[in-house]
Parts: C-alpha cells; structure tokens; sequence
C-alpha cells in the first residue's frame, strides 16, 4: 500500500515525495514528504488525507486495500476534479473520460458545487 500512495502523490503532482538532497531513508523513517503548494494548493485535502495515511511509516497504521477504497477521496467529486485539474496542467486528458463530464456537471449543478472550466 505504500507503493500506491507514492503513485497517487507522483500522480497527482508530477513529483517524488521525497527531496532530493536528503537522504530517501531518513525520510522515510522520518514520514518527511514535501507537499509543496506548487502543484498541491490545487489538490484537495482529501487526497493529501489518503495520501498520508498510505506513506504511514509504522505498518499498523497504514492504510489496508479496503479501507483505501472506502476513503472519501476515491468516492467523490473531489476525486474527479482533482484528475481533471491533473491533465489541465499537463494539457492532456489521460485519466477521466469526457463520458463521466455530463454526469458531474449534473452532480454539481444539484449539490450547488463549482464545475471546473479545464478544456
């Protein structure tokens, strides 16, 4: 579960979650993961949430498979407009489907949220 929380921060950021002038161990043992606000201010709190209790150093208190798919995160809009968000900066769309477009903009129209305008 770990290696998925480093795919969902390299995902979502395009970066490692570790600092390259530091030595990887010491920050792993040291749950030391850099969330710069370039590109994270872009990222909800709750991917940031699942993240973090993926990167959990301690075994015990990382995240099971099923409690991952039951996070928030990987339920919701929020998920969606963060992948969105994701390939308007890389100017690609690679990870939604433009068939899932009309569904959310209904869910957003209904629940009174922003609909994103990434083209």
């Amino acid at each position: 579960m770990w290696s998925v929380g480093v795919i969902i921060y390299v995902s979502l950021s395009g970066t490692f979650p570790f600092n390259e002038d530091e030595d990887i161990n010491d920050q792993i043992q040291n749950a030391a993961f850099m969330y710069p606000p370039h590109p994270w201010k872009k990222v909800s709190q709750e991917a940031i949430d699942l993240i973090n209790n993926l990167l959990q150093v301690k075994m015990r208190k990382r995240y099971s498979v099923d409690k991952t798919l039951s996070h928030p995160w990987l339920q919701d809009y929020q998920m969606w407009l963060d992948l969105r968000n994701l390939e308007g900066r890389m100017n690609e769309r690679y990870i939604t489907h433009e068939s899932d477009d009309l569904r959310w903009l209904h869910h957003a129209q209904l629940s009174g949220l922003d609909y994103p305008s990434i083209s």
